[in-house]
């Protein structure tokens, strides 16, 4: 009966479609709206964006973008994929292209360095080809930036055109400013955006061959004001551009548009060039695993489409779209859940009766201390050989990768298990932004490691006599393609610095000093391995870093150090929890101890503080529109990211006696579910449906395994102890 009961929840929980596409995952979200996965109902993967509601309500907007579609359904070419379906005047207008397994270029300039020349020639020959394409029919680009171009196995192509004049005419309406990335905006369109043509398009594409060669923009990365003002006064920095190119990129750069070569001229001076230049051995590994991904979404069980309208996206309300979208800021590339219809399922755990209902402000009853389902037979079974006890689970990309603070690194094949690499070479510290960071073995240079098992080398300059100390402490919160910032104890009694560096040299950008003890936060994170989403103490995002120092909430810029906002008593400062920094939609979360508050990311002012926790939080994991907070005493929590209310709390384990209960490792947020390790006797995860908190099964540990470690990536939780990786089935359709 439970067991029916169970299956029953789970066809309630319908898939969520735009028009007749079943939205997949969430691939990323911006300024215009919410890029999304989906399949279509001839079984073809599709790149769907769904534009935010403010400028749908736009009639302006709604005018501009169903001309926009209309004139991209037109555009030909290899370098562009098509348009194959789209709703310009709905609720939440969308539109749809083919979708590709393949990472931006500021991805792959991140992960895998610069490109050579020949590199940059096919880069350049295919961008060409695109613009041109895309000029014959009526279209100009308008945001033409790493972001926007992917590169593929067969050659590069062209994103998001057909969009950006809509959204100019609307935002130009309400704020009067230039819209574009600063530093691939075109001069014309700074001074008067009325007279954008396709040479501003040439004008990014210059941009882009620069940033390519280089890993930064012709006009420099500060404040978009000053970049503005260098790209209409100054000249651009070209060096670094290979003599042979030199010519043609400066010419692709001049200020007057009018002797700006067109795209086709562009083309011909590049072409012939092969796109085979442009595969590295890290970047073909990467799409190896983007492509086996994309079979799996394709092989995945179907959901039938909705039977009346007001199943389909249009008619969900702007609240209900807006939790959906939550849960990803901008620029993110990330594979993470499915979208779900957020509505609380009134049903226990385990599908029997509750125990001992207890409604309070965290808004839903809390599940009863029922015998959970047992958990299923793991999809694969994988030994593990040769680390410590205490070891990390976590995912780069869709790669499972088993790794011990201080030692060594092995990646897995997601869908069979198999060990594609390994690296014992270098110390790793921490993961951010789908990398592990570490330092070589002696210390004197940073190194990061991406899921295809490559790593790239920098510069750390570390004095000799506080190499000890920082190899206790050291912290990687976070880095964009040209800037890394670390932070590292410099003395005994616990002082430190947390400092901006150029990510190619090593050099010090910006340094300030921080109180907090270093080595008493890493020896926590080692004992607890606090993980899941977001960073310990610090992150990097909005072109800022934000960290903690002694109960103090610091934003910096993160080129120069300038101080944004700093922000005191928002985190108890007695609890021997490190904060956690979290970026997600429109907020910056905290949470330290019992305590979880969000804020505004550029101002600093409070947005909401969430009801005090009742026991202490150990750990946190934040899905689609949700945060799950798992706690002392066999307990995990859940809010709402956009307001701070609590939704549901669950009992995991037991709830009394000595190391009972939730673990202090990380939990971990999949499709629909969270996983959250155990330490109940033995150890082991339980599986907590996202929508209400009702476990859907508990899996428990061998004795001799020790304790479990969990990462998820859509319907899949991986599990590691200190002998195995496991693969269950625990989410999705």
């Amino acid at each position: 009966m439970g067991a029916d009961r169970n299956a029953e929840g789970m066809r309630a929980q319908q898939a969520v479609f735009v028009g007749p596409h079943q939205l997949l995952r969430l691939l990323g979200a911006g300024g215009m709206g919410e890029v999304y996965l989906a399949r279509s109902p001839g079984l073809r993967l599709l790149a769907v964006k769904v534009i935010r509601a403010e400028y749908a309500e736009d009639s302006q907007f709604q005018r501009r973008f169903q001309q926009e579609v209309d004139a991209a359904r037109r555009v030909t070419g290899f370098h562009t994929p098509p348009v194959v379906d789209a709703e310009p005047r709905g609720r939440r207008p969308w539109m749809a292209t083919s979708y590709l397994p393949a990472p931006d270029l500021g991805e792959v300039v991140l992960r895998f360095g610069t490109l050579g020349e020949a590199g940059v020639r096919a880069l350049g020959a295919a961008l060409a080809e695109a613009l041109a394409a895309i000029h014959a029919a009526g279209v100009v680009h308008r945001d033409l930036k790493p972001g926007n171009v992917l590169i593929a196995r067969d050659g590069p192509r062209v994103i998001d055109f057909g969009i950006s004049r809509a959204f100019d005419a609307a935002h130009l309406t309400r704020t009067g400013m230039v819209c574009g990335t600063p530093g691939y905006v075109a001069p014309e369109r700074i001074v008067a955006d009325s007279a954008t043509t396709g040479a501003a398009d040439v004008f990014s594409l210059g941009c882009l061959l620069v940033y390519a060669l280089t890993g930064r923009t012709p006009f420099g990365g500060d404040e978009p004001a000053q970049v503005n003002r260098r790209v209409v006064y100054e000249e651009p920095d070209l060096s670094g551009v290979p003599a042979t190119l030199l010519p043609l990129v400066a010419s692709c750069l001049a200020k007057d548009p009018a002797r700006r070569p067109t795209a086709t001229v562009v083309l011909g001076a590049l072409a012939p060039a092969d796109p085979a230049a442009l595969l590295s051995p890290g970047l073909l590994a990467d799409l190896d695993l983007r492509e086996r991904q994309a079979e799996a979404d394709l092989g995945a069980p179907q959901a039938d489409p909705p039977a009346l309208p007001v199943r389909t996206w249009q008619s969900l309300s702007r609240r209900g779209l807006f939790g959906l979208g939550a849960g990803l800021g901008a620029g993110v590339a990330a594979a993470v859940g499915v979208p779900l219809l957020l509505t609380r399922r009134a049903r226990p755990a385990g599908g029997g009766a509750a125990v001992g209902k207890d409604v309070d402000a965290w808004g839903a009853e809390a599940a009863g201390s029922g015998t959970p389902p047992a958990a299923p037979a793991p999809l694969w079974s994988t030994p593990i050989k040769g680390l410590t006890i205490l070891h990390q689970l976590s995912l780069l990309g869709a790669t499972p990768v088993w790794w011990s603070q201080g030692q060594g690194a092995v990646g897995f094949d997601g869908s069979t298990g198999r060990q594609v690499w390994s690296r014992q070479d270098v110390q790793f510290y921490q993961v951010q932004n789908d990398l592990i960071y570490g330092t070589s073995a002696g210390f004197s240079n940073l190194v990061w490691l991406n899921a295809g098992g490559e790593s790239h080398q920098g510069p750390l300059t570390v004095p000799a006599e506080q190499r000890t100390q920082a190899v206790m402490s050291l912290r990687v919160f976070g880095a964009d393609s040209r800037t890394v910032v670390l932070a590292r104890q410099t003395s005994l009694t616990g002082g430190g610095l947390v400092a901006g560096t150029e990510l190619s040299t090593g050099a010090v950008l910006w340094q300030q000093e921080i109180t907090q003890n270093m080595a008493v936060a890493s020896a926590r994170d080692s004992e607890r391995m606090l993980g899941g989403s977001g960073s310990s103490m610090g992150l990097v995002a909005d072109g800022r870093c934000y960290y903690e120092d002694s109960g103090v909430i610091h934003a910096v810029d993160l080129r120069t150090g300038a101080s944004h906002w700093q922000v005191t008593g928002l985190t108890p400062g007695s609890t021997g929890i490190p904060t956690r920094l979290l970026r997600t939609g429109e907020l910056l979360l905290l949470i330290s101890g019992i305590a979880v508050a969000a804020l505004d990311p550029a101002t600093g002012q409070q947005r909401w503080a969430a009801p005090a926790v009742p026991q202490m939080v150990f750990g946190c994991a934040l899905g689609v529109g949700r945060l799950l907070l798992s706690g002392a005493q066999g307990t995990a929590y859940c809010l709402d990211v956009t307001t701070g209310k609590g939704l549901w709390h669950t009992t995991v384990g037991a709830t009394t006696g000595a190391g009972a209960g939730v673990d202090y490792q990380a939990p971990s947020a999949g499709d629909g579910f969270f996983g959250v390790p155990l330490r109940d006797g033995s150890s082991g995860v339980a599986v907590l449906d996202a929508a209400d908190g009702a476990i859907r099964w508990v899996a428990k540990a061998p004795s001799d395994e020790g304790r479990w470690t969990t990462a998820a990536n859509g319907g899949t939780l991986y599990c590691g102890s200190a002998t195995t990786l496991r693969a269950f089935r625990a989410g999705g359709a």
